[in-house]
């Protein structure tokens, strides 16, 4: 059974339907996901609060559009987001993001649709001009993805690998630059029903330091 005609995407029965026997399994899997969310978002921060290696930490938040895969709908949804990171040096920084997108359709009365993405993931962000009041960055992430399918009354779901690709800048203001606006380009996907999915988007956000920036080192003055 197909329930997609026209342009509002694919979904399939077959995977519509596959996955309801395991209802249980599906919950499991996705209070997983919020568990370790929390602990790789606690982390970070927790680490940096205590002043461990002496380097700072971050934890910010933002909202994107994200325009998803044609295989899930196709169309422009809100997906937000929440981070934490610790700065492994000036130019290297791991951190953990949680997001979650979602896009709902009804093309005919009582024929609601919708897709609901989420992905844990663990980033490298590698911070161009550290010390500048705007900080250019690429990241590279990858951890886990869930895709949850809901139409016509049937649902599933799917739990499987996650990535993203995506660079950005921070805006830093507020005293000694310790709030920056953040704006990002990205693109998340993941793995789901045997097909890899991507999602482009773009979003905006505020991250906050946690901790103080090394001051550059100053050498003494030689005498003459």
């Amino acid at each position: 059974m197909r329930l997609r005609p026209g342009h509002d995407g694919d979904l399939d029965g077959a995977q519509v339907s596959r996955e309801l026997p395991r209802v249980g399994s599906a919950r499991r899997a996705g209070r997983s996901i919020v568990v370790l969310g929390v602990l790789l978002i606690l982390g970070p921060v927790g680490t940096a609060r205590a002043g461990l290696g002496g380097r700072p930490g971050e934890i910010g938040f933002d909202y994107a559009r994200q325009r998803f895969d044609g295989g899930l709908l196709g169309g422009t949804g809100g997906r937000w987001s929440v981070r934490a990171g610790r700065h492994q040096t000036d130019l290297l920084q791991w951190e953990g993001q949680v997001m979650r997108g979602r896009i709902e359709s009804t093309p005919l009365p009582g024929a609601r649709r919708s897709v609901t993405v989420t992905l844990l993931l663990v980033n490298l962000v590698l911070n161009f001009r550290p010390h500048a009041p705007v900080i250019p960055y690429v990241l590279l992430g990858v951890g886990l993805a869930k895709t949850r399918i809901e139409a016509v009354g049937l649902s599933s779901s799917d739990t499987a690998t996650g990535y993203q690709i995506g660079g950005g800048g921070r805006f830093s203001f507020g005293r000694e630059g310790a709030v920056a606006l953040r704006i990002e380009l990205s693109i998340p996907g993941g793995d789901a029903f045997e097909r890899s999915y991507f999602h482009p988007s773009a979003g905006a956000g505020l991250t906050f330091r946690i901790g103080h920036r090394a001051s550059p080192a100053i050498l003494p003055a030689a005498d003459d």
